[in-house]
């Protein structure tokens, strides 16, 4: 009875304390703006093709001369969760610098062309683009409604796992509606229903409790710490329980058929951690946004940055590349209050009194903060944690359609050269003469095969081993001699070797290949070993203090965080990133007013 008493008395005084934080919804007589107060969607326009055009906006250089007078805030990074922020801020009538280090804006939302072909970096497919769902209102807010999505086929990811006994790959679809693939699975696995059932309803669990965790990310932490004291974080969510378990206890306990352990933990390479590492309720995001399948923008992920950055100007803001941010400037209060910008061979400082990184927790705290300053920070414990995996991308050109090839386009192929994934992906082999498949596939790797003027782009990207190329970490960019070369041409062709025993008619249409090795990925979009999801997504990254810590306004006056840091990786995660980013600068529930929005235009639609 008191326990119960002691319950309801806390709860009070969350509700209170919530009321009192957004007071200014209510009382104050000079209002926070809100940012999707109206539909903000426009016609849509005809695509810009030419790409000089699309420079202008994708590409726009760096010079003092062009930085706006009197900036509200500066962003560092211009992926997704650089690019939300700053637009929402700019639909309040904020004015946003963003600075991006690469020539091109978008982090991984951006393309390349090379001799004819065109390829993406970080964007495979998007799910919940298809629907009206939250997460598509939010992306047409903050670009006037002008990415168009591509809904792809129904078997979106196909798996294929080696069974090396009848030395064959075994396929497993993945299908566009939960309950149709629970229905394959379960003829697939016929003595498995129980499981199969089992796993879909911790899932949908798991998506429930994650929102209702969502509010960890705004309670004070000292409350958060009388709440966890008093056991009572239960009553609040599920989710930090649920996450005890990583997905392979899960797996383990619904099923002793490792085909279907496998199937169910296929997609850790879209978050970066192995299924033993990882707790089951990252994977169960994973299966519930993509649940009703998988969606890709229409020409390209560059349209994404390219739709956007408008929005940012329109507010008298401005989106600049080739400018790479060295130092996060504070006064002698420890305030921070601007950057300098590194362009070409000049250093600038640009001042505003607030700074948004958009380059992760790592690069913040051990680059860009003064030492002083971040040796002091609660983020110390999350910069000094063991680094992710990182990632070999291949980017191959064919000379032929996927229907000559005889290949499938428009999914995912995930790959994997025996079964119990999780056990490949703990592989560390030394480079030697005896470098075999084994040793480049730490898990698996996954073909994504794209069709553009009768010929075939393929993007295959797998796990592989920063400690084979850190002792080229600091030669410069495309002059890090011919043993890095060969090293990747070798690594390269081991996995194209294996894309062709699957895919035999892609032999002799390879006309271009490119490797992009951990190095590329520090290089181009920022990394500091390789790793392209940031902070590890291990489980005691989502444990409730850990994840009640990462949020987006830090322990340093002035500066906050926006990403996959402050919430998780893709580019979904990384878009609320920048939403919640928003909310705690704005001092508004925006997230209230995206939910009310989407609402809205729900309604209406269904009455069209």
């Amino acid at each position: 009875m008191f326990q119960m008493g002691l319950f309801l008395y806390i709860v009070a005084f969350v509700l209170l304390y919530i009321l009192w934080q957004f007071k200014s919804l209510f009382f104050s007589s000079v209002r926070v703006l809100n940012p999707f107060h109206e539909d903000s969607r426009k016609t849509i326009r005809e695509q810009v093709t030419d790409q000089k055009k699309r420079d202008e906006v994708l590409k726009n250089g760096f010079k003092p001369e062009k930085v706006p007078k009197d900036l509200d805030a500066i962003v560092i990074g211009s992926g997704i969760g650089g690019l939300s922020v700053a637009a929402i801020l700019s639909k309040v009538g904020k004015k946003v610098l963003v600075l991006e280090q690469h020539d091109q804006a978008g982090g991984c939302c951006h393309t390349f062309i090379d001799k004819g072909y065109e390829f993406d970096v970080g964007i495979h497919y998007i799910g919940d683009m298809h629907t009206q769902s939250l997460s598509k209102t939010l992306l047409d807010q903050i670009s006037d409604g002008q990415i168009e999505w591509e809904y792809l086929s129904e078997e979106f990811d196909t798996v294929l796992i080696k069974d090396k006994n009848k030395n064959e790959m075994k396929r497993f679809p993945i299908y566009a509606n939960a309950e149709r693939q629970k229905s394959h699975l379960k003829k697939l696995f016929p003595d498995e229903e129980a499981a199969i059932d089992k796993f879909y309803e911790k899932v949908v669990e798991s998506s429930l409790a994650y929102q209702s965790a969502m509010m960890f990310k705004f309670l004070p932490l000292w409350l958060i710490n009388i709440i966890d004291k008093l056991g009572f974080v239960s009553y609040f969510t599920n989710f930090f329980k649920l996450n005890e378990q990583t997905l392979k206890d899960v797996v383990d306990e619904l099923t002793e058929n490792q085909e279907l352990r496998d199937v169910f933990s296929y997609c850790f390479g879209d978050y970066g951690t192995i299924p033993s590492k990882v707790g089951f309720p990252l994977q169960a995001l994973l299966f519930h946004h993509f649940s009703e399948g998988a969606s890709y923008p229409v020409g390209g992920a560059s349209e994404i940055a390219h739709s956007i950055i408008p929005v940012i100007e329109r507010g008298g803001g401005k989106v600049l590349v080739r400018a790479e941010v060295i130092k996060i400037l504070a006064d002698s209060n420890n305030v921070v209050n601007g950057v300098t910008v590194r362009h070409g061979k000049n250093e600038t400082d640009v001042l505003a009194p607030l700074i948004i990184s958009d380059a992760g927790v790592f690069n913040t705290f051990l680059k860009l903060l003064p030492p002083s300053i971040s040796s002091q920070s609660r983020f110390k414990k999350f910069y000094q944690k063991e680094r992710a995996l990182t990632c070999l991308s291949l980017f191959v050109g064919l000379d032929a359609s996927a229907e000559e090839l005889e290949i499938p386009a428009k999914r995912n192929l995930w790959i994997f050269p025996k079964k119990d994934i999780d056990k490949p992906a703990l592989l560390r082999i030394s480079l030697g003469s005896s470098l075999s498949a084994s040793a480049i596939l730490l898990g698996a790797f996954s073909v994504l095969a794209r069709i553009a003027r009768g010929k075939t782009t393929m993007a295959i990207v797998t796990f592989t081993n920063y400690d084979w190329f850190e002792k080229w970490e600091n030669k410069p960019c495309q002059r890090r001699g011919d043993d890095y070369e060969a090293l990747k041409k070798t690594l390269g062709w081991k996995l194209i070797d294996q894309v062709i025993e699957l895919y035999p008619k892609v032999k002799d249409h390879i006309d271009y290949v490119n490797v992009g090795s951990p190095l590329s990925n520090n290089f181009y979009i920022g990394s500091n070993r390789g790793e392209i999801y940031g902070l590890d997504h291990d489980k005691d990254r989502f444990s409730l203090h850990n994840f009640s810590e990462l949020r987006p306004k830090t322990d340093v006056p002035g500066l906050f965080l926006t990403g996959q840091d402050v919430c998780s990786c893709g580019f979904v995660g990384a878009l609320y990133g920048g939403l919640i980013c928003a909310q705690q600068i704005l001092g508004r529930n925006v997230m209230n007013d995206l939910i009310k929005l989407n609402k809205n235009i729900v309604i209406k639609e269904k009455k069209q």
